[in-house]
Formats: C-alpha cells, sequence, structure tokens
C-alpha cells in the first residue's frame, strides 16, 4: 500500500524565484526534479508515476546525493 503524501510549505527565497524565472522552468518542477535525483525516483514510460517525480539519469542521481553527502545531511544525527 502506498504512503500517504506528504505536503510542506516552504517560502522560496527571492533568488530562487528570480533564478527559476529568468530560465523559463517553474520552481515546482526544479524541486520536483532534485528530489527525484536525489532519492532515485524513476518514471518509466510503460508505468509512468502520476505525481510528477522522475530521475533525469543517472548521473544527475549521483549528483544530487553528493551534495546531499557533501553537505553533511546523512551525519546530523549520527
Amino acid at each position: 500500500m502506498p504512503r500517504p503524501r506528504r505536503t510542506l510549505t516552504l517560502k522560496l527565497p527571492d533568488e530562487f524565484i528570480e533564478l527559476c524565472r529568468r530560465d523559463g522552468v517553474p520552481p515546482e518542477t526544479v524541486l520536483r526534479g532534485f528530489i527525484a535525483d536525489l532519492c532515485g525516483i524513476t518514471n518509466y514510460a510503460d508505468d509512468p508515476r502520476d505525481d510528477g517525480y522522475a530521475s533525469h539519469g543517472s548521473d544527475e542521481r549521483d549528483m544530487a546525493y553528493e551534495y546531499y553527502e557533501r553537505v553533511g545531511y546523512p551525519y546530523w544525527n549520527r
């Protein structure tokens, strides 16, 4: 049985909004893509996801996790 979706309200800084606006990409798309890359969420053409989460590829997954690990998030509570 799938887990319930979580909703998070987050105030985004103007700099992030401006970056997205300049590049013509919705902020939700950027955040959803990063989350998918970080978590290794795949979206197959023959079995598409309905939530819009899809990794951009193996290199992007590696780089997202590298960033996460380099910041130290996995070690914050150890």
